[in-house]
């Protein structure tokens, strides 16, 4: 493929290659063209001479009387130099005395015809014959015609010279300005504008012709909008769009650029993990344009507080990674954390609307804690879920314990999994009682995990992992069909027909399918709704709550009974028991152990005359003595559940409780 530069000069070559092939034939045909008329003017001069040489010679012996004819036509003709007639060998008459003999060789006019230019420029001699009669008999004289061979050569070498100059070296200047011209106003900007398009690096000035300078522009102004595109593109993909801040892009790459220099250097950093506790709660309430304009405030208090060189990025919603270094002590690095932490705790006012966040940090430090981007972000992510653990608005640092509590939790996520496929998770009951005759009217399903080597594994031990790692979503829907079944089974076989409640996870409200589920287990099942009871605790409503509402709402629809469990221990509102559908309240044990003094029955005599009020059902649990029985029966609260009558039981254990004719509770049951 030519370049435009390559076509052009091509082009041109071509041209004169055409145009000088024309030349040479014009050149060569006019060579011949004056060739034939010196060979013309030599022969009349030539022929003349023998003609009057034939007719006016009386004799021989009057030839000389021709000498001057010969001087006048050498004289009057500038191609010829001397003229000679000769009879035989011996010369009669001529016109220079230095000529002695007759030339050799036969040049005979009459057989010259056509002859080539080269052959002219060859030949000194010209003859020709002389016819007279010479006492009645014919006879030959031979006239020789000598050319002047320096004239004929100047001659042609003249007429080359011109047509040269004229036809030959104009049209080369001629063409070389056209090829000046065509260099400089097209095939040079074309070709500029080449090197422009492949790399944007040298811009061309403006051309003098429109149309070039049309689309030079025009490729400019392209360029220019591509590069400010690509440099846009560059800074969102590397720059968070809502803070402002660096991204998780930008951030790995500072970070491997780091820790590049802090091998070479043999220095530290810091890692800083920061996240925002319960944002939540700020999205649901006040709109997730609230919580944006939050997130911009935060940013800009973290920026102003770090130096120049410290990195901040935005990570996830509500997640942001600082990195610290060049600091001379511990004690300036948690300086600097306190500072973020106690900026973050002030007031916020966001559009009129005034909030309070706080942050639980992480911190870890390259290289104890991480060699890579990998394990320094886990790291301090770990360290920041221990600090939200131990009660938010505060920073920890990665330790080696915090690390095998990971590893821990990893292996407790893997036997829990084992655990679910070999069926090692059963479920125990709790009998509800009443207070006036200490019937069962109905059970709290509890599950256990009963390791195949370590026995007995307490709720609390892994129940707060499965919702941390995502099996609380599998192991809840077990458990809400394994009841469901249970209840039919005794129910079927005569046995009891009682209300089973079953504990429901905040994680299990977060999942998307939770209401088909529910829905599906309750139709497919064919169990009567009311005999199955649904208890959650307080913190269901701090996670999404106009959607766990929306779950609540559909399972009172559906006929199943919700119970508020532990109430007073968190955030008990008001608010709560009138917009919730709630049947029954669940007065948790830390209250009943209190029912003794002053205080504690006062709390607990008004949460039962507030669900009197209210008509709800009033649960208390954690019953351990007679005397609470006997307080409980005093308030009007007639049901319980708790060890004064039984623990939670295996099904079969369960089911032999269940068929006593008494169940006798506490000192009853000796």
């Amino acid at each position: 493929m030519l370049s435009i530069h390559h076509f052009v000069i091509t082009a041109i070559v071509a041209i004169i290659t055409l145009f000088y092939s024309v030349f040479f034939y014009h050149f060569l045909k006019d060579q011949q063209q004056k060739t034939d008329l010196i060979m013309e003017s030599i022969r009349h001069d030539t022929s003349e001479t023998a003609y009057i040489i034939s007719t006016e010679m009386q004799g021989i012996e009057s030839i000389r009387s021709f000498k001057s004819l010969l001087n006048r036509k050498v004289a009057s003709s500038p191609l010829i130099t001397n003229m000679v007639v000769s009879l035989g060998n011996k010369i009669l008459i001529k016109t220079d005395a230095a000529i002695t003999t007759i030339p050799p060789g036969k040049r005979t006019l009459s057989t010259l015809n056509n002859i080539p230019t080269s052959k002219l420029l060859e030949q000194r001699v010209f003859e020709s014959d002389i016819d007279f009669f010479m006492q009645d008999k014919p006879a030959k004289l031979r006239l020789f015609t000598y050319v002047d061979h320096k004239y004929i050569s100047n001659y042609f070498s003249q007429n080359q010279m011109n047509y040269l100059l004229f036809f030959g070296l104009f049209p080369m200047l001629g063409l070389g300005l056209l090829w000046l011209i065509l260099r400089n106003y097209i095939t040079t900007p074309l070709e500029s504008l080449r090197l422009f398009a492949y790399s944007q690096e040298k811009r061309p000035k403006p051309f003098k012709l429109k149309e070039l300078e049309y689309v030079r522009s025009s490729m400019e102004e392209t360029f220019q909008r591509l590069e400010h595109e690509k440099k846009e593109l560059y800074r969102l993909a590397r720059t968070d769009s809502l803070s402002g801040l660096a991204n998780r892009s930008q951030l790995n790459e500072r970070l491997s650029w780091l820790i590049s220099e802090a091998s070479r250097e043999n220095s530290e950093f810091a890692i800083v993990f920061i996240d925002l506790d319960n944002f939540k709660v700020v999205n649901d309430s006040l709109g997730h344009d609230i919580g944006d304009e939050l997130l911009k405030n935060v940013a800009d208090l973290i920026h102003h507080v770090l130096r120049e060189y410290d990195i901040i990025a935005r990570v996830g919603g509500d997640e942001f990674v600082i990195v610290l270094s060049h600091y001379k002590t511990n004690f300036e690095l948690t300086h600097i954390i306190q500072r973020i932490i106690d900026r973050i705790s002030e007031l916020h006012i966001i559009e009129s609307h005034p909030i309070r966040v706080s942050a639980s940090i992480g911190v870890a430090f390259y290289p104890q804690d991480g060699t890579d981007i990998t394990g320094l972000m886990k790291s301090a992510d770990i360290a920041m879920y221990e600090a939200k653990k131990l009660g938010k608005n505060q920073f920890k640092f990665f330790t080696k314990a915090l690390h095998q509590q990971v590893l821990k939790e990893i292996e407790l996520e893997h036997s829990m999994r084992k655990a679910i496929k070999n069926n090692e998770f059963e479920l125990f009951y709790q009998p509800k009682m009443s207070t006036d005759g200490h019937q069962v009217v109905g059970a709290e399903a509890l599950i256990r995990w009963i390791h195949p080597q370590k026995g007995i594994i307490p709720p609390n031990d892994f129940i707060p992992a499965a919702e941390k790692n995502g099996l609380m979503v599998e192991l809840g829907e077990w458990i809400l069909q394994t009841v469901v079944q249970q209840q039919i089974e005794w129910k079927t076989s005569g046995l009891a027909d009682i209300q089973l409640s079953v504990n429901l996870s905040v994680v299990q409200f977060l999942d998307d399918h939770f209401d088909d589920k529910f829905e599906r287990i309750i139709i497919q099942s064919g169990i009567d709704p009311q005999k199955l009871d649904i208890e959650m605790t307080e913190s269901v409503f701090l996670e999404n709550s106009l959607k766990n509402l929306s779950s609540l709402n559909n399972i009172r629809d559906l006929g199943v009974s919700i119970s508020l469990d532990d109430f007073g221990t968190g955030y008990s509102s008001l608010a709560y028991l009138k917009a919730l559908p709630i049947d029954t309240l669940k007065i948790d044990k830390s209250f009943m152990d209190d029912f003794n003094n002053e205080t504690g029955s006062i709390f607990i005599e008004t949460i039962v005359k507030l669900a009197h009020t209210l008509k709800l059902h009033v649960v208390a649990e954690g019953i351990e003595t007679q005397d609470q029985i006997n307080y409980l029966v005093k308030i009007g609260c007639n049901t319980y559940q708790g060890y004064y009558c039984s623990p939670p039981l295996p099904v079969d254990q369960f089911e032999a409780f269940l068929r006593l004719t008494d169940y006798g509770c506490g000192e009853d049951r000796e």
